[in-house]
């Protein structure tokens, strides 16, 4: 038996039950990915898989998936794998295999980021079928599965055919069909986490066009298909996606110009996605086998520009690192408050995740305080506070007044409502991919959560000033806000898992446009703020705008169920409806599918043991 260098064992003997990796051991799961190229056209997916170590010896296999840069050392930053291997030890402890490997996936330059979460699928796939394997946690920054969804819609109101042109016509309160693709899902790890399902079927790689039908029927919809009073086709253009497209649609034009457009339709040409094991359920869809979640710093891990200066050369920052007036004279260029004073803090990055597994350990052992209580913050959307507080019956020191959130919220009861802790927290509000909406109150409040030089600037004039009132006048909490209140001490350091309720709340930014290592990708992405300078140790949220929450959560977490094992649950309870209408109509039967978890998904509610 080969041991691993001196080193390397040194940094994880001290994790109690450590077994140090040895190739033989690893072999048939993990070596045949090497320079591994899935589809055979010459372009590798994975560079290599290496296992650093392995803790304990029975029990389900949990693999905390890392990325090499993590790593590699980095003057002045936190280092990682002790706090990793410790990890895999708290998780032994509690009765699970372990295993911590290296992803070194090949970056490329082209927008083939579902191609690398295939070739990735296929390594969970392999683990699955040579041992107990429930699932993964991805450490940095990983590639994204970006959802298409086209299904034959049947709907009843106003619609406006061929709008904008002479053609117009305006249709009244009728009913219609609308088979529009639609990007659903910015991140999507059903994709991952379905390790029977037939995802490698619907991903298409290159730039592709994809009909559009808007068609008109008074009378209602037929099942097959008919005589249309009017109908119109168009075309949109995705790449890069895996297309969930339900139902088939032709249209017959018509003979003549007095004759109406035919349109055939098939919905029993759907759910091309689900497997074998799925396609028994009232409602088709598919199911997570594992679970998968992303602790991801790389986007919020921001510095400001050290070749910021104004017209006498003074820096964004003084000499003790607070933020500080900058002018640039009548006639110069003031840099954007937001997109020209902000670059990547790889060290900053390395902080970020150091602070998280700290706050994993200490709440995985009970070192660590917690706050028993359900709590809600809700603006625009109705409060969550029952619904959390399903979730255990003994919850202690509940205040209400402070616990419940509503109405007209402002961003000063934001900050007040992240300084009081809580472990379930849950956020409503109309929401992007960088934050969420709040009522545009006074922002002269927020002064004594972040001080009077916060983490952020303000033009006036020919001068940046310290302030937040660029970020914040529109009433949005997002990285800035977040990231300047934790700056300044101001969020409560108690751990706390979030449930997420905002549309697009977990989308990377840019994930259309870009592929996944793009400085772009994922740039100030709001949930992860939320995450990380928020306490947080696990977010589940949705990355679709819709309006539906993942039924029997709180439930699940409290009959003992991890966080992940109640993300995997809404699955369940949504494929056993025993109709579509139980579950959003054709257009939401899916719906599931829109759900990811970020953060930690092995841990589960834990009462105060201090």
């Amino acid at each position: 038996m080969r041991v691993r260098p001196l080193l390397s064992f040194l940094l994880a003997a001290w994790v109690a039950g450590v077994t140090p990796a040895t190739a033989d051991e690893s072999a048939t799961a993990l070596d045949r990915f090497q320079l591994f190229d899935m589809d055979g056209d010459g372009t590798t997916e994975i560079r290599s898989l290496t296992r650093l170590l392995a803790v304990g010896h029975q029990g389900p296999l949990v693999v905390v998936f890392v990325e090499p840069r993590l790593l590699e050392p980095l003057e002045g930053a936190e280092p990682l794998r002790p706090r990793l291997d410790r990890l895999l030890g708290d998780l032994a402890d509690e009765g699970c295999r372990t295993w911590l490997v290296a992803a070194d996936l090949e970056p490329g330059a082209n927008h083939r980021d579902g191609r690398l979460v295939l070739a990735l699928r296929e390594v969970l796939r392999a683990l699955r079928e040579e041992r107990d394997f429930v699932g993964a946690l991805l450490v940095g920054h990983f590639p994204d599965a970006l959802l298409v969804r086209t299904c034959s819609w049947r709907k009843r109101g106003k619609v406006v055919l061929r709008k904008g042109t002479p053609e117009e016509h305006v249709f009244e309160d009728v009913r219609y069909l609308r088979r529009v693709p639609e990007l659903v899902a910015h991140r999507a790890d059903i994709v991952l986490s379905d390790l029977d399902g037939r995802w490698e079927d619907v991903y298409v790689e290159p730039k592709t066009t994809l009909a559009t039908t808007m068609a008109v029927f008074p009378d209602g919809v037929p099942a097959g298909g008919g005589e249309a009073v009017d109908a119109e086709q168009g075309e949109v253009t995705f790449e890069d996606f895996f297309h969930v497209s339900d139902g088939a649609l032709s249209v017959r034009p018509a003979d003549d110009g007095d004759s109406s457009p035919r349109i055939v339709l098939d919905d029993g040409d759907a759910d091309h996605e689900v497997g074998e094991a799925d396609r028994g359920s009232p409602n088709r869809i598919a199911r997570p086998d594992i679970v998968v979640s992303r602790i991801d710093a790389r986007g919020i891990a921001l510095r400001p520009r050290g070749d910021v200066r104004g017209a006498d050369g003074t820096p964004l920052l003084d000499d003790t690192g607070r933020p500080q007036v900058v002018s640039f004279g009548e006639d110069a260029h003031v840099p954007h408050w937001r997109d020209e004073l902000w670059e990547a803090d790889p060290v900053l990055e390395r902080q970020l995740l150091a602070e998280f597994l700290e706050r994993n350990h200490a709440y995985r052992t009970g070192a660590s305080e917690v706050a028993w209580r359900p709590s809600s913050l809700a603006h625009g959307l109705p409060s969550g506070y029952a619904a959390m507080a399903k979730a255990a019956d003994d919850w202690v020191d509940v205040d209400r007044a402070l616990d419940d959130i509503q109405g007209n919220a402002t961003l000063e009861d934001v900050a007040g409502w992240l300084t009081r802790p809580a472990v379930l927290r849950t956020l409503r509000a109309h929401s992007d991919a960088w934050g969420s909406v709040f009522h545009k109150g006074r922002l002269a409040g927020l002064a004594r959560y972040v001080g009077d030089a916060p983490w952020g600037w303000s033009p006036d004039k020919a001068s940046l000033v310290p302030s937040l009132d660029a970020a914040c006048r529109g009433g949005k909490l997002d990285w800035f806000l977040l990231q300047a209140l934790w700056r300044a001490g101001a969020t409560s350091t108690l751990p706390a898992f979030y449930v997420h309720t905002g549309c697009e709340g977990i989308s990377p930014p840019g994930s259309r446009k870009h592929s996944w290592t793009h400085p772009a990708y994922g740039l100030r992405q709001g949930a992860e703020a939320l995450l990380f300078f928020g306490s947080g140790l696990a977010l589940v949220g949705r990355a679709k705008v819709f309006y539906d929450e993942p039924r029997g959560f709180a439930s699940a977490l409290k009959r003992g169920a991890s966080f992940g094992e109640a993300w995997a649950r809404y699955f369940v309870l949504e494929s056993e409806a025993e109709s579509w209408s139980k579950v959003g109509g054709d257009i939401g039967r899916k719906r599931s599918y829109f759900w990811s978890v970020l953060g930690d998904w092995t841990l589960r509610l834990r009462r105060p043991t201090r």
